[in-house]
């Protein structure tokens, strides 16, 4: 006698939207790197071999994750649809979700805080911005970390008070870093304009703070209204 399914909520559009269209962004996000990659790979082919390593590891855990989110796609929308308990299971997301986005961002936060000391010339201020800047990207990683394996071993979509914090920990963390790195560069960046003596021109050092305030700013947007309620 076939299983007999939950019935769908009314609020099924509550469920299954976020879970959609999170992979569909993801897909468009992957998209862009491709490009991104292709670039880069084009216009600095005589980087330092650990700039090309880093730059392929990343594609490599994006390629991974966006991979096992099609698996998760596959799971919840295509052999299981209609059923309420296959939306309720995390199946990969607990895995392509916190674990892999949390790693790739601690891999170029710390890229970032490398940049930063070496054009503070590795002076001692520096030395410290960047032990605050690591200290949280690694407590943000180890709460993703956490968060992911506490929702594999429940087996569900999990909630409460334990997950919630991990959560908030990871995402307000995540943002923290971002914002410290963006500050630090925009300082650098602001020094380099008033002397008017770099490399760069006036309008390009503009470019790139305004890109850099831009970026900041889709961050944390994105952070905060990914946090819990």
């Amino acid at each position: 006698m076939p299983s007999v399914l939950p019935p769908i909520p009314p609020n099924i559009v509550e469920i299954t939207a976020p879970l959609l269209l999170g992979i569909v962004w993801n897909w468009f996000l992957y998209g862009i790197l491709l490009v991104q990659c292709y670039v880069y790979s084009y216009n600095f082919p005589t980087d330092k071999r650990f700039l090309k390593l880093l730059v392929l590891g990343v594609f490599l855990m994006e390629t991974l994750q966006t991979a096992l989110s099609c698996a998760d796609l596959y799971y919840w929308f295509v052999s299981g649809f209609g059923d309420m308990n296959r939306l309720a299971t995390p199946y990969a997301s607990s895995f392509d979700v916190p674990i892999i986005g949390s790693v790739v961002a601690l891999a170029i936060q710390f890229f970032f805080v490398y940049r930063i000391w070496l054009l503070g010339n590795k002076g001692y201020w520096y030395w410290w911005l960047a032990g605050v800047i690591c200290m949280i990207s690694t407590v943000d990683t180890t709460a993703a970390f956490a968060g992911g394996i506490y929702t594999h071993i429940q087996g569900r979509f999990a909630s409460g008070r334990w997950l919630k914090i991990l959560v908030t920990t990871w995402l307000i963390g995540n943002a923290v870093s971002d914002t410290l790195i963006a500050c630090a560069l925009l300082y650098h960046l602001a020094r380099q304009l008033k002397r008017k003596d770099g490399h760069f021109s006036g309008d390009a050092l503009r470019s790139i703070v305004k890109l850099t305030v831009e970026s900041n700013i889709l961050t944390t947007t994105i952070t905060r209204g990914a946090l819990p309620s």
